[in-house]
């Protein structure tokens, strides 16, 4: 029997066959690829959302914490807030969707001579750094978490009116009221674009919109932190 190879026909559609599974297969591994990122910087955008809301919260509700625990639970009574008065205890400024304070606290982490911490945080573009010294040093600020659209803070008086900033003789006056609690909102985008993500916005705590450009990812948490130190003051 005579053996027939194939016909140029044959060869030119096994060739397109081939191509187009090629081409699907490509396709397919293109989106993985491109959904394993998005879900990556996800991911990354979330974590780094939360460690921001976690400190911030944190050092808030130590605002004016005033005793310091030694290794044995024994309270040390030559280490004191001095200097923290409600006007020192909390300092907070308006900064529209991008807030600044400051916040003084006795800590049981530190030794006696470094108890007493002076925090601040505050931006530089839309990086937010926190500065952590003890109270009598100057500030050190530091990177915190970049890629922040928002640090929204309002403050809720202990006579039931809202705060943009701190102190406020007006709204809470100083001896009649005090700082109780905050409404804190953290508003982050990813560091790198990712395709395919329409515009968003998002609502603060203080009823301002922030926007989020199409092609990142973006992620918000919004909470509300006791500061009960601030009662004693």
């Amino acid at each position: 029997m005579k053996r027939r190879g194939f016909t140029l026909i044959e060869l030119l559609a096994a060739m397109v066959i081939f191509a187009v599974v090629l081409g699907i297969v490509g396709e397919y591994l293109a989106e993985q690829n491109t959904l394993t990122r998005t879900n990556q910087a996800r991911s990354e955008l979330q974590d780094r959302i939360r460690i921001v809301m976690q400190v911030v919260t944190q050092d808030l509700q130590m605002a004016g914490a005033s005793r310091y625990s030694d290794a044995s639970g024994n309270i040390n009574t030559s280490v004191s807030l001095a200097s923290c008065t409600y006007t020192q205890c909390l300092i907070a400024a308006d900064g529209g969707v991008k807030d600044s304070f400051q916040v003084q606290y006795i800590t049981g982490l530190r030794d006696a001579s470094n108890a007493c911490r002076r925090v601040i945080f505050d931006f530089s573009g839309d990086t937010l750094r926190r500065s952590d010294v003890a109270c009598s040093s100057p500030a050190d600020p530091q990177p915190l978490a970049d890629g922040l659209l928002a640090l929204d803070i309002v403050y809720l008086c202990s006579n039931g009116n809202r705060l943009n900033g701190y102190p406020d003789e007006t709204l809470c006056p100083t001896g009649a009221a005090y700082p109780r609690s905050a409404l804190v909102s953290v508003v982050g985008q990813s560091r790198a674009p990712v395709a395919g993500v329409p515009p968003s916005s998002y609502f603060t705590s203080s009823g301002q919109t922030v926007a989020c450009p199409a092609g990142f990812l973006c992620y918000a948490m919004s909470q509300e932190v006791r500061m009960p130190s601030l009662k004693d003051q």
